[in-house]
C-alpha cells in the first residue's frame, strides 16, 4: 500500500487509527485489504494535505468534497501564466479619467453620465473597466480621505456609477443555457457595491452569465441562490472593515453552506486583511480584474 500512494506505513496506520481517513477490511489472519477506493480516497488526503490542509480537517469528508477540494487546490496553485497586462493603457483614458472627476468636482450629474457614455463608446469594456473606472474610485476615496471631495459629490458620483454599471452589465446580453453562472454579491454588512458590480460587468463580459444580488446580504441568502442556479463560482467583494468578527462569520457560513464543489472568489480593497481565513476556507482572493478575469478564464477552461 505504502508503493501504491507513496506515502509511509506509518503515516497511513496514524491516518487510520487517529482520524479514521480509511477502513480497510481484513483478511482471515488478519491482514488489511485495501479496495481501489481506499487507495483512491488515500491519495486525494495526501493530494490536500500537500497542498497545505491538516488532515484532521480533510479526512473525514465525502470523496465527492475531496476531489472538489484536491481541484480547488490545484486550480488555486496552477503555474499557468496570466494574461499579459498591456504596457500601456491607451492614451485616451486619463482624459476621460479626467472629465468623469471634473464633472464630480462641479457636482453635475448629467456631465459624468455623459463622460462615462464617451467613454464606453471610445474603449473596450476591459479597458474601461480597469483603466478608467477603477483610477476613476481610487481618486475619488483619496479626494475624500483628504477632505478635497464633500460627501455629497461622492454619493452623487456613486449613484451614477452605480446606475451605468447596471446598465453596461445588461447591455442587451441574455445568458445562453451552456454558460456557467457566477453569483456576485457583498456579505452582510458590506454596503459598497461598485466593486462586486464591476465584477459582474466584467464576469458577463467573459461570457460568464452573471447574476448579481445587491449588497449586503446574509451567507445563508448567498448559498440558497448560488444552489438554486446551480453556480460554478460565487464572488464576494469586501471594503471594510479590516478586521470584523461578522465578516469573519459569514465568510466562514458561507464556505460551509456552498461546500467545496463551489469555487469561492473574494476581492475588494480589505480582503488582503483576511489572507489567512481565506486560505483556510480555500477561497482565492483575487487583488485586481485582471486576476478575476485569468480565475474565471481557468475555471471554464477545466469545466
Amino acid at each position: 500500500m505504502a508503493r501504491r500512494t507513496g506515502l509511509s506505513t506509518y503515516v497511513l496506520r496514524a491516518w487510520e487509527h487517529r482520524y479514521n481517513a480509511v477502513a480497510p477490511a481484513r483478511s482471515a489472519s488478519g491482514r488489511r485489504l485495501y479496495s481501489d477506493a481506499d487507495v483512491e480516497r488515500l491519495k486525494l488526503l495526501q493530494s490536500a494535505t500537500r497542498a497545505g490542509r491538516r488532515i484532521g480537517e480533510v479526512a473525514g469528508l465525502a470523496r465527492e468534497d475531496l476531489v472538489q477540494i484536491c481541484l480547488a487546490d490545484s486550480f488555486f496553485h496552477a503555474s499557468t501564466p496570466a494574461r499579459p497586462i498591456p504596457d500601456s493603457a491607451p492614451p485616451e483614458v486619463d482624459q476621460h479619467q479626467r472629465t468623469c472627476l471634473e464633472a464630480i468636482r462641479q457636482m453635475n450629474p448629467f456631465a459624468l453620465e455623459a463622460a462615462l457614455y464617451n467613454a464606453s463608446v471610445a474603449v473596450s469594456v476591459q479597458v474601461l473597466l480597469e483603466n478608467v473606472l477603477c483610477p476613476l474610485l481610487h481618486a475619488i476615496g483619496h479626494e475624500c480621505r483628504h477632505g478635497d471631495m464633500r460627501i455629497s459629490e461622492e454619493h452623487m458620483a456613486t449613484a451614477i456609477i452605480r446606475s451605468f454599471l447596471g446598465t453596461l452589465k445588461l447591455n442587451g446580453r441574455v445568458p445562453h443555457h451552456h454558460e456557467l453562472t457566477l453569483v456576485v454579491t457583498t456579505p452582510a454588512g458590506q454596503r459598497h457595491e461598485l466593486g462586486a458590480l464591476m465584477v459582474a460587468v466584467t464576469a458577463a463580459n467573459e461570457g460568464w452569465n452573471a447574476i448579481y444580488l445587491g449588497a449586503d446580504l446574509p451567507a445563508d441568502e448567498i448559498a440558497a441562490a448560488a444552489l438554486r442556479t446551480g453556480a460554478r463560482a460565487v464572488a464576494v467583494s469586501i471594503t471594510y472593515p479590516d478586521s470584523n468578527a461578522r465578516l469573519v462569520s459569514e465568510l466562514r457560513c458561507l464556505r460551509q453552506q456552498i461546500g467545496f464543489a463551489v469555487v469561492l472568489l473574494v476581492g475588494g480593497g480589505a480582503a488582503g486583511t483576511y489572507r489567512r481565513l481565506l486560505e483556510e476556507i480555500g477561497a482565492l482572493r483575487l487583488e485586481s480584474l485582471i486576476a478575476l478575469r485569468d480565475a474565471l478564464g481557468k475555471l471554464s477552461a477545466s469545466s
